[in-house]
């Protein structure tokens, strides 16, 4: 009988385990592929499973994450809420899906000329973005596939959102850690999350954010997301800046400030601290400090190694080894040599503090205000001398307006952009243009993001017949803030002088829709 017994079990093991070790492969597969967000890998290997006769509520959470990867939240909501016993994670996912397609349900969607991208927006005013949007995703797209060695599959859809509010629904940040970190683009689920520039009082860098969250993707399907977040921050900064620069990126005047304020006081922020998202971070300037940590790596790295450590490192985590291990396998020193060697690097490289720093971050529309502005100078003094100029400007007395902003400059130094901005335009009222000129320079050195200051010296350049000049900071304007309807009209006259007349009506045209658009919605254009 013992015999017998012993042989219908060995049969049993031949006939059936060929059968679930396939079945078991396909779930690995399909988890792989689902986490590194590779849509046709993923599909192929649900076929498999559902060929197989695999119906469960594990199968059904997989199917709608896959439907979220692809776009299609109703059906991803559907699927998930049939995967509700499989616990929190199906829960998690459903109420994400249903969120998006709620939110998402209108929007405009708009191939992009190459075919690489999907763009999606609300209808009305973000449609203004849209060609703006297309020509850096297009730049971004022949510079980052080039550099980071990799053609992502299928098209990437870009979801462009009015508010913040819309990117806490659709993510898993909260609107009081987008505020609080100045996080308000992501890359999840397979797509690009970016809020509209429009959800700020003077914009923001919209377009190195696009191809930030551009590079995130790329080496999210390229490595399987196998890359921690440091790391993945880190090259995401270092590369965001090469569709329209493709030289040695520099840290920003700014966040070496910070670095070099962090540095003194042995206040780095752990790549530990760094997960489960920089989003998570205390405040904007951690942030800062953190990004400009990260930015440093890459940089010894492409330094030390050459541009290849870039490509080396993702192959070595996209085959199963640690960060710790790719960094040793790329640099041959230990790890916590390397991060000793890294630091050391950070404190002999002499960074830069500003003379009077100042605390500049994003400001929201409906949320933030003047006086929080003002809170950026630290110096109280200052701060008054600036409101009484603000008094005297709105009397129209710019002499007198200016008087008090030099005397607010006197104790805050001449590199706050705020400021700097006030004087130079009281300055340009004035007829002192060359004056206008250098009260800018310095603070543009440290604030180029700071939109009025390319705006003001595009308007300096323009008005001494330096068209080539103003379009350079004209161009610089739009990839902060495309929504002010002053830029397409000093765009259209500029390109008009240059002899760019179909540039020149696209912002005509867009100087109309954005004013008609504003006021069909009750927005102050």
């Amino acid at each position: 009988m013992m015999n017998t017994l012993r042989a219908s079990l060995l049969l049993l093991l031949v006939f059936t385990s060929p059968a679930q070790a396939s079945i078991s492969g396909d779930w690995a597969k399909l988890e792989r592929a689902l986490s590194g967000w590779r849509v046709s890998e993923a599909e192929g290997a649900l076929e498999r499973l559902l060929a197989a006769g695999e119906l469960s509520p594990r199968l059904e959470l997989a199917r709608g994450r896959l439907e979220i990867l692809r776009g299609e939240y109703d059906a991803a909501a559907r699927s998930l809420e049939k995967a509700r016993s499989v616990g929190p994670l199906a829960v998690h996912f459903e109420e994400l899906a249903r969120a998006t397609a709620q939110e998402t349900r209108d929007y405009v969607k708009r191939q992009t000329a190459d075919g690489h991208f999907l763009i999606l927006h609300a209808p009305g005013a973000d449609e203004l973005l849209v060609p703006y949007l297309e020509h850096v995703l297009a730049q971004s797209w022949t510079a980052l596939t080039e550099r980071l060695d990799y053609v992502p599959e299928g098209q990437i859809r870009v979801e462009i959102y009015p508010r913040i509010d819309v990117l806490g629904a659709v993510s898993p940040l909260t609107v009081e850690e987008i505020r609080t970190s100045g996080t308000i683009a992501l890359c999840k689920y397979n797509r690009l999350m970016v809020t509209s520039p429009r959800d700020m009082v003077y914009g923001y860098s919209w377009a190195d954010t696009v191809a930030h969250e551009l590079v995130h993707l790329l080496i999210t399907q390229r490595t399987y997301n196998q890359v921690p977040i440091w790391l993945h921050e880190g090259l995401a900064k270092y590369l965001e800046t090469a569709w329209r620069d493709p030289g040695r990126p520099a840290l920003k005047r700014r966040s070496e400030d910070r670095l070099a304020k962090a540095v003194a006081a042995r206040e780095l922020i752990t790549f530990e601290a760094m997960s489960p998202s920089m989003a998570k971070l205390p405040s904007q300037e951690a942030a800062a400090t953190a990004f400009a940590e990260v930015f440093t790596v890459i940089d010894w790295l492409v330094e030390h190694h050459g541009p290849q450590a870039i490509g080396l490192l993702l192959d070595a985590m996209g085959a199963g080894q640690s960060d710790r291990e790719a960094i040793e396998q790329v640099t041959s020193l230990p790890f916590a040599r390397f991060e000793r060697t890294w630091k050391a690097h950070l404190s002999s490289s002499r960074l830069r503090r500003l003379d009077h720093p100042f605390d500049m971050r994003l400001l929201f529309r409906g949320h933030d205000t003047q006086a929080t502005e003002l809170e950026m100078i630290e110096a109280e003094e200052a701060r008054r001398w600036i409101w009484l100029g603000d008094q005297l400007q709105l009397k129209e007395r710019s002499l007198a307006a200016l008087r008090e902003y030099q005397k607010a400059r006197s104790i805050a130094g001449d590199s706050v952009p705020m400021l700097q901005a006030k004087i130079a335009k009281m300055l340009m009222e004035l007829g002192r243009l060359k004056e206008g000129r250098e009260a800018l320079s310095g603070a543009v050195m440290v604030a180029p993001d700071y939109v009025l200051l390319p705006l003001l010296l595009g308007q300096i350049a323009a008005r001494e017949g330096k068209h080539d000049e103003a379009r350079t900071y004209f161009e610089q304007v739009l990839r902060l803030n495309p929504f002010d309807i002053e830029i397409h009209g000093l765009m259209a006259t500029t390109y008009e002088a240059l002899g760019e007349r179909a540039l020149a009506d696209r912002e005509r045209d867009a100087q109309t829709i954005l004013f008609q658009t504003l006021q069909a919605v009750g927005d102050p254009p």
